[in-house]
C-alpha cells in the first residue's frame, strides 16, 4: 500500500532518535548497521520515490529530501546512504523498461551503490558490453545488491560515449578501502569488475540522462522521472549537509545549556560569546533549510527551457553554495565547543568532520561549480562534463 508524504516523514522522525543513538557504532562499523538498513526497509521509506507501477509510493523528490534531512540530523552517514538508496529508484528510470522491471522484481526498493569515476575499459560485444576497472567512493556498498558503474565507450573514429552500467553485486568485488576522517559510516568502498558482461538493456546513455531524455524515463507519465540527472543528485546529497548542520546547531544548543567552566564555574549559557555563537548557528541552519527549499521548488517546477546548460550549471552552483554555507556554519560552531566537544562520544565533532569532508566532494565543491558557471556566463568553453 502506498504511503503519503506525511506518513513517511512521520516514520522517519520516529527512526531519527534510534539512528542518533547508533551514530558512534555506525562510524566504528564503517558502514550503516544492519539494523538501521532493516529499519529503513521496514518503515517503507526506501520506496519513497519508487513508481507506483513497481509497488512504490511515488512521492515527490522533496519528500525524499525531507527524510534525508531528518536522518542526517541524527547521523550524517546513515542519512547519506539513505539518500542513495531512496534515490536509486529515481535513477533506475534512466535505464530501459526491461531493466527497471528486473530491478524492482520482488520488492519496491533498490539497495544500489554507485560512483561517478569512469571505468578503465569498456568494450562493445554482441548483446551488450564488457567492462573492467576499479572505482572508488561507492557509498552504500556494504549492503548494496546492485552497483552502478560509469564508463566511456571509445570506438575508432568516434567521440567517447558516456554510459552507465547496472551490475548485480555478485558480479563485482568490494575492496575494503574506506578509512577516512569523515563520513566514516557510509561504507564507501572501492568496487572492481573484471571483464564483466553487461547486457544492452542494463546500459543507459549518460548524455541523455543529463537532460532527462532517456527512453526509460519517457515511459513514466509523472514528469518527476524526466528531470535532468545532476540537479537530481543534488536533491539527494545537499539535504545531508543541511540536516547535519541542523543536528550540529541542536547539539550546540544542548552543550551550551549544560557547559560550565571547570575553573570559573561560570555557565556558558550566561556568557555573551556562547549566546552569539548559538544564535549564529541556529540562523545558519534556518538559512540553509530555506535555500534548500528554494532549490527544490525551482527544480521541481522546471520549465522546458531549464534543460539548458547554463540553467543546469546554475543549479549545481546553488547546491555548492548551500554546501559552502553549511561548512562555514559548522566551522563557526566548532570554534566554540571546547575540548570535550572533540571526544568521540560528542556528536559535534562528528558533524564537523562529516560536513567538511562532504564540502570537498567533486560535485559539491564551490570553486569548481563557480568556475564553470562563470565561464558559461561569459560565453567561454567549459571542461566539466557532469552538468
Amino acid at each position: 500500500m502506498a504511503l503519503s508524504r506525511q506518513e513517511l516523514v512521520g516514520r522517519a522522525k520516529e527512526l531519527a532518535p534510534v539512528f542518533a543513538q547508533r551514530a558512534l557504532r555506525t562510524e566504528e562499523n564503517r558502514a550503516p548497521l544492519d539494523a538501521s538498513v532493516r529499519d529503513m526497509i521496514d518503515a517503507g521509506v526506501l520506496a519513497a520515490l519508487t513508481p507506483k507501477v513497481y509497488g512504490g509510493h511515488e512521492c515527490s523528490i522533496d519528500t525524499m529530501s525531507e527524510i534525508v534531512r531528518i536522518f542526517s540530523a541524527a547521523c550524517p552517514s546513515t542519512g547519506w546512504v539513505s539518500a542513495f538508496y531512496m534515490g536509486a529508484a529515481w535513477r533506475a528510470a534512466i535505464f530501459p523498461e526491461q531493466a527497471q522491471r528486473e530491478f524492482f522484481a520482488g520488492k519496491p526498493y533498490i539497495l544500489c551503490a554507485g560512483q561517478a569515476a569512469p571505468l578503465r575499459e569498456v568494450k562493445r560485444v554482441p548483446g551488450g558490453y564488457r567492462i573492467t576497472g576499479q572505482t572508488p567512493w561507492s557509498s552504500g556498498s556494504v549492503h548494496a545488491e546492485w552497483i552502478t558503474f560509469m564508463g566511456a565507450l571509445v570506438e575508432p573514429g568516434g567521440a567517447p560515449t558516456p554510459l552507465a552500467f547496472m551490475v548485480p553485486r555478485g558480479e563485482t568485488e568490494m575492496l575494503d578501502t574506506w578509512f577516512v576522517a569523515g563520513m566514516r559510516g557510509t561504507g564507501s568502498n572501492d568496487m572492481r569488475v573484471d571483464n564483466v558482461f553487461v547486457p544492452e538493456y542494463r546500459t543507459a546513455s549518460m548524455a541523455l540522462a543529463l537532460t532527462g531524455d532517456t527512453p526509460g524515463q519517457a515511459i513514466h507519465a509523472n514528469p518527476m522521472y524526466r528531470l535532468p540527472f545532476i540537479p537530481f543528485l543534488m536533491c539527494e546529497v545537499v539535504p545531508v549537509l543541511v540536516g547535519a548542520l541542523r543536528g550540529a546547531a541542536d547539539a550546540l544548543l544542548l552543550r551550551t545549556r549544560e557547559r560550565q567552566g571547570t575553573i570559573s564555574g561560570i555557565k556558558a549559557a550566561t556568557k555573551q560569546a556562547p549566546q552569539m555563537r548559538l544564535a549564529r548557528a541556529l540562523a545558519c541552519a534556518d538559512a540553509a533549510e530555506t535555500l534548500l527549499d528554494a532549490y527544490l521548488e525551482r527544480y521541481l517546477s522546471r520549465r522546458a527551457d531549464r534543460n539548458e546548460l547554463l540553467e543546469r550549471s546554475g543549479m549545481k552552483l546553488k547546491a555548492a553554495f548551500i554546501t559552502d554555507l553549511c561548512r562555514n556554519g559548522v566551522n563557526d560552531i566548532a570554534r566554540g565547543i571546547g575540548g570535550d566537544g572533540f571526544r568521540d562520544a560528542s556528536p559535534l565533532q562528528r558533524y564537523f568532520r562529516d560536513i567538511n569532508m562532504l564540502a570537498v566532494h567533486a560535485f559539491l565543491d564551490i570553486d569548481n561549480a563557480a568556475e564553470t558557471y562563470g565561464r558559461l556566463t561569459l560565453g567561454l568553453p567549459i571542461e566539466d562534463p557532469l552538468i
